[in-house]
């Protein structure tokens, strides 16, 4: 098993980490950097990998730093499997609309300023329409402490991470080469220590 990272590593925005196992290749989460221009500028950059080469997205939950770049994953070729709990696609479709108007928004103001002061048109990181295709990639749905076969070889179990409704740690356990191993992804497990719903299930040691 590989994994590589390619956000939250040196920060706490972005979450998106690569998995491959065999010749499956999933993503656990894909948010947004957040925290000014330069970042609003990175998550524009490449992801280090061939968006159309990911059989399989875990998320989370529908924090914007945990989602906010699946619709670009899309729009950029991504046709795999998001799979995540019940109420976690429900707000990310909330928080992925929201955050295609406000891209909108961003890219009027911006276009104006270019007209008074020269400068090239600014287009948004994605649209709702690629919002719209995002959902579609929704899957199958995990309930919390039920182990799901994600695909042959490697199945992921959701537990509550007390964060924000529908939010989970996830563990994943791979078989390759008749070895088995397991990784534990810990998502925001509480709120700064102070759950807002119910106080986080412990997740397994890996």
């Amino acid at each position: 098993m590989e994994m590589q990272f390619y956000g939250a590593a040196g920060g706490v925005t972005g979450s998106c980490h690569f998995l491959r196992v065999g010749d499956k290749k999933l993503l656990i989460d894909c948010g947004m950097f957040q925290g000014g221009h330069d970042l609003e500028e990175e998550n524009r950059t490449e992801f280090g990998f061939d968006a159309k080469d990911i059989d399989y997205l875990l998320l989370t939950h529908a924090h914007l730093d945990h989602c906010g770049r699946i619709p670009l994953l899309v729009k950029r070729g991504f046709r795999g499997e998001i799979i995540t709990t019940s109420a976690t696609r429900e707000l990310a479709r909330l928080v992925l609309m929201d955050a295609a108007g406000l891209a909108a928004e961003e890219a009027r103001r911006s276009n104006r300023r270019h007209q008074r002061q020269g400068g090239a048109e600014t287009t948004p990181i994605y649209d709702i329409t690629d919002v719209l295709d995002t959902m579609d990639r929704f899957g199958r749905s995990a309930d919390y402490g039920q182990k799901i076969e994600v695909c042959p070889g490697v199945s992921a179990t959701f537990g509550d991470a007390g964060h924000i409704l529908g939010s989970a740690w996830i563990l994943v356990e791979a078989s390759e080469a008749g070895r088995q191993q397991r990784i534990v992804y810990s998502g925001d497990l509480g709120n700064r220590g102070k759950p807002i719903l119910n106080p986080p299930t412990p997740a397994p040691q890996a």
